[in-house]
């Protein structure tokens, strides 16, 4: 089984790398599902096994950093104070998003160029806000926040995740993602007694 998923883990992320480098070449609208498929020699239905639609391609980089964000804050929140564990996580994705620089920039160049593809990223960032959010205030929790300082914590880091990434993109790439976002952390106060 670990061979099969190991399969699979690469053709995915062949699929990927071959639609993000068509698409910076061409654009989101010029790049069909048949070119991905041809370029890593594979069928346009293998292909939609792993993105049933083109613009699948582009949002899954979107569940990517989601996953790590859930992991980081999930692993964090056990040893560290809830806003402390966000903004790590937050830096991890970041930092994840810089390894693939090229393709993150290719990325995110095909999501503002395409209002459906945008609309849909900003659900899902809503989405993750409410679920970053629930996880701040689960009563589950040791000392659990109360539900709008939660609210309130989740949405001003991914307002800090945005404006490093529109700033990233408008800049080519030329400074570091966890760097711009460092240095809009550093200008929010957050209260020390959050916990």
């Amino acid at each position: 089984m670990g061979l099969r998923e190991d399969k699979k883990d690469r053709t995915r992320a062949q699929l990927l790398e071959a639609a993000l480098d068509l698409i910076h070449k061409r654009g989101f609208e010029e790049t069909t599902v048949a070119d991905i498929a041809a370029a890593v020699s594979v069928s346009p239905r293998t292909l939609l096994r792993y993105f049933p639609t083109k613009e699948d391609v582009i949002v899954s980089w979107v569940q990517d950093g989601m996953t790590i964000v859930r992991a980081e804050l999930t692993e964090r929140l056990a040893s560290e104070p809830p806003v402390v564990a966000l903004l790590a996580a937050a830096r991890a994705m970041l930092l994840a998003f810089d390894e693939k620089s090229r393709f993150f920039l290719a990325i995110e160049t095909a999501i503002r160029s395409n209002r459906s593809i945008s609309a849909r990223k900003e659900q899902m960032i809503a989405e993750l806000i409410d679920e970053v959010a629930h996880i701040l205030a689960s009563p589950d929790r040791r000392s659990p926040l109360p539900d709008v300082v939660a609210y309130t914590v989740a949405g001003t880091v991914f307002a800090l995740i945005r404006a490093s990434i529109n700033s990233w993109v408008d800049g080519g790439a030329a400074m570091s993602l966890a760097d711009l976002f460092d240095r809009a952390a550093g200008i929010v106060h957050f209260e020390q007694n959050v916990t």
